[in-house]
């Protein structure tokens, strides 16, 4: 009996497992990606192109066969930063049972790495033209040299002067040649669905840049971009793209990318001459200096230069407490690659020159020049303003010169905007001390014009009670707790406030 229930156990043991059917999408029909901000990265902070930490929503649209009975489906061409563990599919005829994603990419260098201990051929060609072939084992991963061991023992690849190669027999299992999610699932009856597969994916990012020219009539022109930015390996062509502005709330920015991936770099030991060997040991001529790293880029187009219609023009939707803006013709969001999108233009936006100074005590902080608006469609904008850079340039009668670079905070609709430049010689405020005792001082703040038409001045005499003002020359204002003085100096004039400023007891 004891031998009865070994051998049927045996049996059971050695009877083949039942096939199961595998179903390739290669290829989505449709495709829609959202991008979110790193909500790290500040309006001011360009995006770094090689570390992105912002990330996306995929939705992709697929028709699929399905057999009857348990299969497998594979989407092939997925993000190579997904989330495995957000994906959600829906059209199917059941609940999904099993996810998993294939994590290594085809490469030369992960084919080299997952065929440690392999055998393959090595094909080496000689001066002649003739080929020669070897068997060997792959003995070393893919850092540094790849040792192999032949019958005659073990060399380094490319090492011997000759045009070597690896000819491999067949791919190891579990590389693939395109990021794939591979889903478990059972039909009652076979049938062909579409079906939608939703998932998040890192290594994207986003932002806003502008162009702002100030027009001779006092007003300016706005114009806005959308930076699309990806570190991916999968191409979203003519997708549905949208951007979502504002911070979201998240708790990891962690995304892992699928697979090691890229070529297969290899050396050989260095053979060195007495003199490398003598300047080694004994010192020599240092190396020269690495050259300078290039200056990072500036946005610096020309918004007169720029023509867009504005049926291309993102359009702005409401996402909760968010702004959405949904590029409104398919877009390419290409591979490790970025790109831009009209955002806006507007003309005819009201911005007022301030000159503002800061003061701390009998200290006077640097002159600034402020441009103030407010985001209302009377004063030319009236939309959300996403967080980003600024190039400000003056129109002159001969073309359009570059006056400085600002950034801009998200503004919502009815918020003021608000644009802070380093201000030029022109306009000139100093601060003297004409009487000083313990606990105050009589002070005396001058501000002189030295352009040929008036301007708007502002001095922030005291921050949220920390300095007493009084029996000032002129009449003051409080606002948001800061003590402000506000006169508009003529041309080529100057203006003057007397006051004393007592620090609290």
């Amino acid at each position: 009996m004891r031998r009865l229930i070994l051998s049927l156990l045996a049996g059971v043991v050695a009877m083949p497992a039942a096939a199961q059917t595998v179903v390739v999408s290669d290829a989505p029909e449709a495709t829609s990606i959202t991008l979110y901000r790193d909500p790290n990265r500040g309006g001011d902070q360009a995006i770094n192109r090689s570390w992105l930490n912002g990330f996306a929503l995929v939705t992709e649209t697929r028709t699929i066969t399905i057999p009857a009975g348990t299969a497998v489906i594979r989407f092939e061409g997925v993000s190579s930063g997904i989330l495995s563990e957000s994906a959600i599919v829906t059209g199917l005829p059941s609940d999904v049972s099993e996810k998993n994603l294939d994590a290594d990419l085809l490469s030369p260098r992960s084919l080299y790495d997952r065929s440690l201990g392999r055998r393959v051929t090595i094909r080496r060609t000689d001066a002649l033209g003739q080929v020669r072939e070897e068997q060997a084992v792959i003995r070393s991963g893919a850092d540094g040299a790849a040792v192999l061991e032949t019958a005659d023992g073990f060399e380094a690849l490319r090492c011997s002067g000759l045009n070597e190669t690896i000819v491999y027999d067949a791919v190891p299992s579990g590389l693939s040649a395109r990021p794939t999610l591979s889903i478990e699932t059972t039909s009652p009856v076979a049938r062909t669905v579409t079906v939608q597969l939703s998932y998040l994916a890192g290594g994207f990012d986003w932002q806003a840049d502008y162009v702002v020219t100030m027009q001779g009539d006092g007003t300016a022109r706005m114009f806005g971009w959308i930076t699309l930015a990806s570190t991916d390996a999968t191409s979203y062509p003519d997708a549905q793209a949208q951007v979502v502005a504002g911070r979201t709330n998240r708790t990891s920015n962690y995304a892992r990318q699928i697979g090691a991936g890229g070529p297969l770099s290899l050396q050989c030991w260095p053979e060195v001459s007495y003199d490398e060997l003598d300047r080694a040991v004994y010192g020599g001529y240092p190396p020269p200096p690495a050259p300078p790293a290039p200056p990072a880029p500036t946005m610096m187009a020309r918004a007169d230069a720029i023509v867009v219609t504005g049926s291309r023009i993102a359009r702005q939707e409401d996402l909760g407490d968010l702004k959405l803006y949904r590029v409104p013709q398919p877009t390419t969001v290409a591979a490790k690659a970025q790109k831009q999108v009209a955002l806006m233009d507007k003309t005819g936006v009201q911005l007022r020159p301030v000159y503002v100074s800061e003061l701390y005590g009998a200290q006077i902080q640097s002159m600034q020049l402020q441009l103030r608006g407010e985001n209302k469609v009377s004063s030319g904008l009236g939309l959300a303003l996403p967080a980003g850079p600024v190039a400000l340039f003056e129109d002159t009668r001969i073309r359009p010169i570059l006056i400085g670079e600002a950034s801009l905070d998200d503004v919502p609709v009815g918020e003021d905007v608000e644009l802070r430049l380093a201000a030029g010689p022109s306009v000139v405020a100093t601060l003297d001390v004409a009487e000083s005792k313990e606990g105050e001082a009589r002070l005396r703040l001058s501000v002189t014009n030295a352009n040929p038409w008036p301007v708007e001045y502002e001095a922030v005499l005291s921050r949220a009670g920390a300095e007493r003002i009084d029996r000032a020359s002129s009449r003051l204002a409080r606002e948001d707790g800061e003590t402000l003085w506000r006169v508009r100096v003529p041309a080529n004039g100057s203006a003057t406030l007397n006051y004393r400023s007592r620090q609290p007891r």
